[in-house]
C-alpha cells in the first residue's frame, strides 16, 4: 500500500515542521537554493564490493571516479577520500573505473572480495596538442556539433527509469550540522518531468523530517536547454542558442583511454546576462559532454537578507553503451551569507551535495499512476517501515570520515537553532519571535480523577496603539478565535483619550462562516462603532501616521464616527485567483470635531480642522470580484490584482443618500529585461478609478493619495504632501520601472550591485472631479487639472530603504522623500 504525498506540501519545504522558527529565514533561503534542481538513480543487490580509486603514481585518492558494472547501467562513483561501494546482482562481473587524464581499469570480481579493492588508475603519458589561437576559435565548432548531436539523440528519449542517491550535508563554521540523505526509484518523461517513490530516507537526530525528501528532483541535469537554480533560470550551455549566448575557448586536450577529450571553457558573451562560468569536458568522435564543472556568472545576485551566495557544481555524464548521454552524478558546494547589514547576522550556511544516479532502463514503459495530477513523490510506504535500505553498505556513496562521525556525535539537544543562532541589534527580536511562535496559549481543565487535561485556546490577540488629531491616545486589544474549520470569530474593544463620553469607546464584534467544507464560500458578518478614515483606507499605516503627528508633522488621515453594520458573501471559484463578492452595508456616520494639536515639542504647530460629515445614514447594496494578489505590500514587492466594485444606495434601503459609484482598483507587474534572472527588471503599473452618480456623501468619496510628510510609495504622488486629492470621479496612473542592479553593474560599480541597490524611473498622473460643491476647499482638496510627475529613486539603501527624487510636470515642484525599498 503505497501514500501519496505532494513534494511542495511535504515538511521539507515547510520550515516551521523541520525545526525552531530562529532559522525560518536560513531554512527559506536553504529551500529557494536547493529545491530548484532535477534528475535520476542505485542499485540494490546481493554481493558487496567495497574498494578505493586511486593515482598510480602519487597515491592520491581520486574523487568522483566513476564506477560501472560491465554490460549494465549499474555504478556508483567514489567519494572525496577515493572509496566506493557498490552491490553486484550476479558474480562473477567486471567492473570499469574511468577518470578522464587516466587508463580505464577492469576489475574481475569472481567473489565478494573479504578486503576493500585498491584500484590503481595510471595517468595517461600524451604530449599536449598545440591549440592553435584564431579569429575563430575551435571550441565553436566542437560545442556546435555537441549541439547538434544532442539534438538527435534527446529526440529518441522518450522515457527512463533509474535509481536516485542524494545527500545534503549541512555545516556552519565550526562544523557538520545536519545530514539527510534519500534513495528513490525515478521516472522521467519529457513532458512530465520527474516522478519518484521513495525508498528510503536517513538523517542525523537532531532533524524531525516527517515525510520524505526526493532524490532526483533536487538533481539539476546541466545538459539541459533550461536549468532553474535559486529562482534563476539559466540557459544551458548546450541549449540550441548557446552559441549566440555564451563564449566557448579551447582551453586544452586530455585523453581517456585512447580517445581526445576537449577541455573548453566557457562564459557568458554578456556579463549581464544570466548564465554559467567554467569548464567541460567533450569527447571527440560522439561530441558529448562527459564532465562539467559550472559556476553562476556576474549576474546571480541576490536581494536582501541574502548578502552573498556562491556555489560550484560538477556532474559527469554516460553513454551506458547507448545513444543517450544521461548523468551519473550531481556535485555541489554552496555558502550562503544571510544578514541584514549590521542588524542582524547568521553564521555562514554551507550546503553540500552529493548525488549518484544509476540502474537506468531507457524508454521504459513508464506506469500512468505516476504522472497523475499531485504525485510528484509517492512513498513506499512498506520500504520506509522498514527505513534500513540506507544502512546497508553499497546504496548510498560512503560517507567520508567527518560524516560518519557526525551520525554518532549529533544528538537531538544540538538543535538547528543553536548551530545557526544570530547575532547583532535585531537577534533578541528574533529570538524572541521564535520563542512566541513556538508557544500557545493552553488553559487547564480537571480531566478524569481530578487529573489536569490541557486545552489549547489558540487565540490570537492584536494589540494596537495610534495618536491622532481626533482621537489622541487611541488603544486598542483585538482577539481571535477559530471555533472550527468553518467558523471563526474575532472582536477589539478600544479606548480613546480625547472622544467625548459616548464616544470614548470604540468596540467590533465579527464572525466569519463557511458555507461550504472547502470554505469556497463564506459569510462575513461584522458589527462596529468606531472612528474611520473618511476615504475608507490607509495606505500609510495609521500607528506610523500617529508617530508623525507628534513629531510636529501634518495628520495626513480625516475622520468621522461610523456605527455600521456588514453582511458579506463571497465565493472563491476553484482553481483560479477569482473571489466574487456581495453584501449589505448599514452605517450611520458621525461628526467629529479636532480635539488636540498635542505634539512632543512645545506644541505651536496648529493641525488643521476635521472636514464635516453629515450626520447621516448610508444603507447600500454592493457587489464585485478581484483576481489575484490580494495581500497588500506597502511597495515593498511587486504584484497582480485587479478589484472591482459596485455599490448601490436609494432611498427604499432606508438610505438618506441616493448614489451609485463604481470602483477600480488595478496593480499589475510586467517582467522587461533579463528575464532569467531571479529579479528581472520590471514595469509596475497602478491604475486608480472611481465615477460616481448621484449625491455621494464625503465618506464615499474616491481619493488620490500623496506622501505622508517625507514618506512615500508606490501608488501615490511624490510631489503632493500631507493630505490626498479626493472627489466623487478619480482616476490616478501610476508606473514605476524598476532596472535593479543593472545600471550599476555597466558602471562597474559592483559593490552596489552586491548591496542590491536598485535604480528606478517613476511617473505618476492624477485627476478628481467634483460635481456639486458641498465642501470647504480649505479642508478637502481637489484637482483642476492633471497633476503629472516624473522622477528617479535609489532603492535598497541599508537594506530597508529608497530615496525618490521627484518633480512636477505641469506646474512647479521638486521634492525628496523616503520609501520602503523594493526587495522583489
Amino acid at each position: 500500500m503505497q501514500k501519496k504525498i505532494p513534494l511542495l506540501q511535504s515538511s521539507f519545504c515547510k520550515p516551521t515542521l523541520l525545526f525552531s522558527p530562529i532559522v525560518r529565514v536560513l531554512f527559506l533561503a536553504f529551500c529557494i537554493f536547493v529545491c530548484a534542481f532535477f534528475v535520476p538513480v542505485i542499485s540494490h543487490a546481493q554481493h558487496l564490493v567495497e574498494g578505493i580509486v586511486l593515482d598510480a603514481e602519487t597515491g592520491e585518492p581520486l574523487p568522483a571516479a566513476n564506477v560501472q558494472i560491465d554490460g549494465t547501467y549499474q555504478g556508483t562513483i567514489t567519494n572525496v577520500d577515493g572509496q566506493f561501494s557498490l552491490q553486484l546482482p550476479t558474480l562473477p562481473a567486471v567492473l570499469v573505473v574511468r577518470y578522464i587524464g587516466y587508463e580505464s581499469q577492469y576489475v574481475d570480481v569472481t567473489a565478494a572480495p573479504e578486503i576493500a579493492l585498491r584500484v590503481q588508475m595510471p595517468p595517461i603519458v600524451y604530449a599536449l596538442e598545440e591549440v592553435v589561437v584564431s579569429e575563430k576559435d575551435p571550441a565553436v565548432e566542437i560545442m556546435r556539433e555537441v549541439i547538434e548531436q544532442k539534438k538527435v539523440w534527446r529526440a529518441e528519449l522518450a522515457s527512463y527509469s533509474a535509481e536516485a542517491y542524494n545527500r545534503f550535508t549541512l555545516k556552519n563554521d565550526t562544523g557538520i550540522v545536519s545530514i539527510i540523505e534519500s534513495f528513490t526509484d525515478t521516472y522521467w518523461n519529457p513532458q512530465e518531468g520527474t516522478r519518484e517513490v521513495v525508498k528510503a530516507r536517513r538523517q542525523t537526530s537532531n532533524l524531525d523530517i516527517g515525510d520524505v525528501l526526493p532524490a532526483a528532483q533536487f538533481v539539476a541535469n546541466l545538459y539541459d536547454d533550461n536549468i532553474d537554480i535559486a529562482g534563476y533560470n539559466f540557459m544551458g550551455v548546450t541549449h540550441p542558442d548557446a552559441l549566440d549566448h555564451y563564449t566557448f575557448e579551447l582551453l586544452g586536450y586530455r585523453r581517456i583511454d585512447d580517445e581526445v577529450v576537449y577541455d573548453i571553457g566557457v562564459s557568458p558573451r554578456n556579463r549581464l546576462k544570466t548564465g554559467f562560468v567554467g569548464k567541460l569536458a567533450v569527447l571527440d568522435g560522439v561530441y558529448a559532454l562527459l564532465e562539467v564543472e559550472l559556476e553562476p556568472g556576474d549576474a546571480f545576485l541576490f536581494p536582501p537578507p541574502i548578502q552573498d551566495f556562491d556555489v560550484t557544481y560538477s556532474q559527469q555524464f554516460s553513454s551506458f553503451g547507448g545513444s543517450a548521454w544521461l548523468p551519473v552524478d550531481f556535485r555541489s558546494e554552496m555558502a550562503a551569507e544571510i544578514g541584514l547589514n549590521r542588524l542582524l547576522s547568521f553564521p555562514t550556511f554551507y550546503i553540500e551535495q552529493v548525488s549518484r544516479i544509476s540502474n537506468y532502463d531507457v524508454n521504459a514503459i513508464v506506469p500512468d499512476t505516476l504522472f497523475e495530477p499531485g504525485a510528484s513523490v509517492v512513498v513506499d510506504s512498506v520500504s520506509i517501515a522498514e527505513d534500513t535500505l540506507l544502512d546497508e553498505e553499497g546504496i548510498a556513496v560512503p560517507l567520508d570520515k567527518a560524516e560518519s562521525a557526525a551520525y554518532v556525535s549529533i544528538d537531538s539537544t544540538m538543535t538547528l537553532a543553536k548551530a545557526y543562532e544570530p547575532t547583532g541589534p535585531l537577534a533578541r527580536v528574533v529570538k524572541v519571535s521564535a520563542r512566541n511562535d513556538d508557544s500557545d496559549d493552553e488553559v487547564v481543565l480537571a480531566g478524569e480523577e481530578g487529573s489536569p487535561k490541557r486545552r489549547r485556546l489558540n487565540l490570537d490577540f492584536s494589540p494596537h496603539i495610534r495618536f491622532n488629531r481626533v482621537e489622541g491616545v487611541y488603544g486598542e486589544l483585538g482577539i481571535g478565535k477559530r471555533i472550527s474549520n468553518r467558523f471563526n470569530l474575532n472582536g477589539a474593544i478600544g479606548l480613546s483619550s480625547t472622544l467625548k463620553s459616548d464616544q470614548a469607546v470604540a468596540f467590533s464584534l465579527g464572525a466569519q462562516i463557511g458555507i461550504d467544507t472547502a470554505r469556497r464560500l463564506l459569510l462575513d458578518l461584522s458589527y462596529a462603532e468606531y472612528t474611520d478614515t473618511q476615504t475608507g483606507s490607509t495606505p500609510f499605516l495609521r500607528t506610523f501616521n500617529g508617530l508623525v503627528v507628534l513629531f510636529d508633522g501634518v495628520d495626513y488621515y480625516d475622520y468621522f464616527r461610523n456605527e455600521r453594520f456588514r453582511a458579506t458573501l463571497s465565493f472563491a471559484v476553484p482553481e483560479t485567483q477569482l473571489t466574487l463578492q456581495t453584501g449589505l452595508h448599514i452605517e450611520s456616520h458621525g461628526e467629529l470635531a479636532k480635539l488636540t494639536d498635542y505634539d512632543f515639542f512645545d506644541g505651536s504647530f496648529e493641525q488643521r480642522e476635521n472636514p464635516a460629515v453629515n450626520s447621516l445614514g448610508v444603507h447600500s447594496l454592493v457587489a464585485g470580484f478581484s483576481f489575484g494578489d490580494d495581500e497588500e505590500t506597502l511597495g515593498v514587492t511587486g504584484r497582480k490584482f485587479l478589484a472591482f466594485q459596485v455599490e448601490h444606495a436609494l432611498p427604499g434601503l432606508d438610505s438618506d443618500h441616493t448614489f451609485t459609484r463604481y470602483n477600480l482598483s488595478v496593480e499589475w507587474r510586467f517582467n522587461t529585461f533579463f528575464t532569467r534572472r531571479l529579479l528581472p527588471n520590471t514595469l509596475d503599473l497602478k491604475l486608480i478609478g472611481q465615477r460616481g452618480f448621484g449625491e455621494l456623501p464625503i465618506t464615499r468619496f474616491g481619493a488620490i493619495d500623496g506622501r505622508m510628510t517625507f514618506y512615500n510609495q508606490f501608488g501615490s504622488l511624490k510631489t503632493l504632501q500631507s493630505k490626498p486629492y479626493r472627489g466623487d470621479d478619480v482616476l490616478g496612473v501610476f508606473w514605476e520601472h524598476n532596472f535593479k542592479t543593472v545600471p550599476f553593474e555597466l558602471l562597474g560599480m559592483r559593490k552596489a550591485a552586491e548591496n542590491a541597490i536598485n535604480l528606478i524611473v517613476f511617473g505618476g498622473h492624477a485627476r478628481t472631479w467634483q460635481s456639486y460643491s458641498v465642501l470647504e476647499p480649505d479642508l478637502v482638496r481637489t484637482t483642476a487639472n492633471w497633476h503629472q510627475e516624473v522622477g528617479v529613486s535609489i532603492s535598497g539603501l541599508f537594506s530597508l530603504f529608497r530615496v525618490d527624487f521627484a518633480t512636477r510636470l505641469d506646474a512647479p515642484g521638486f521634492t525628496v522623500g523616503l520609501g520602503s525599498a523594493r526587495i522583489f
